[in-house]
Order: C-alpha cells, then structure tokens, then sequence
C-alpha cells in the first residue's frame, strides 16, 4: 500500500489556491487589479516560502535522511536546549563528533526531539548515539531513532 505524502498535498493545493484567487481578482477587478494581484502573489509566495523553509525542508530531509543515509554512531560532546517543545518533549542542540567512513573525525550539530525520560540517561555529553549521515554532505546528520 503507497503512504500518501499530505505535505506535498497541502503544497500544491496551496499554490493552485494562490494562483486561483489571483486570477479571480484579475477577472474581477480590471486592469487596475494587477496591483492587488501582484500584492497577493508577494505576500503568499513569501508566506509559503517561510513554511517550505523552517516547516516543510526539514521533514523532508529528515525523511530523505532516513531512507538513503549512511549509518554511524557519534559521540556527543555538547547538548543545547532549544526552548521548543513538541509534545511536551524538549528540542536539543547536539554537538557531535563523528567519524566517517575513512576514518576522519569531524564535528557537526544536528537539532532532535528527546523524550524527557530518554534526555537524562541517553543524551549526555560522552554518550555515543546512532547517527545517519547524508553521503552527499557530512556535516547533514540526523540522530537515529530507529
């Protein structure tokens, strides 16, 4: 059975919705309607940007990630609150030092979402977590809930 992707849903019926009030607007209001359609097109085109940008990439990347990324394990060596919380549970900055494939130590950061009773046993500094990395940026890692 095909997962249905209701983000890509909720996109292009937002965009089809856009693009259809613009038009109507056109329709309706004359020449001198363009200003008002091209206002609309700027305000929900950047509306939409700022979703895809801060909403929509990173549950894409996240899935992406999770599908072609490249196990390993990492060492934390810092943890950041975020001061966001989805569910009652707390978003963290990780500071992680990684070692690729080649043997090469490297640090990057990655943002996670931890169950409060997980955060004091699993995700202290020295700790060691699964990881997935992106094979075309290495620097793109996601911890490894699975």
């Amino acid at each position: 059975m095909k997962k249905n992707h209701w983000d890509l849903v909720g996109i292009v019926g937002g965009i089809a919705v856009v693009i259809i009030a613009i038009i109507a607007v056109i329709i309706a209001g004359g020449r001198n309607s363009i200003y008002i359609a091209i206002a609309m097109l700027l305000v929900f085109g950047g509306m939409g940007y700022f979703l895809y940008k801060f909403l929509w990439q990173p549950k894409f990347n996240i899935r992406r990630l999770q599908a072609e990324g490249i196990s390993g394990r990492a060492k934390i060596l810092e943890v950041h609150e975020t001061n966001i919380t989805v569910n009652q549970n707390p978003q963290f900055r990780l500071v992680m030092e990684i070692k690729n494939s080649v043997g090469q130590v490297y640090t990057t950061a990655c943002k996670t979402i931890v169950s409060r009773h997980l955060k004091t046993v699993s995700f202290q500094p020295g700790k060691e977590v699964s990881v997935k990395i992106d094979p075309k940026n290495e620097k793109n890692v996601i911890v490894d809930g699975s």
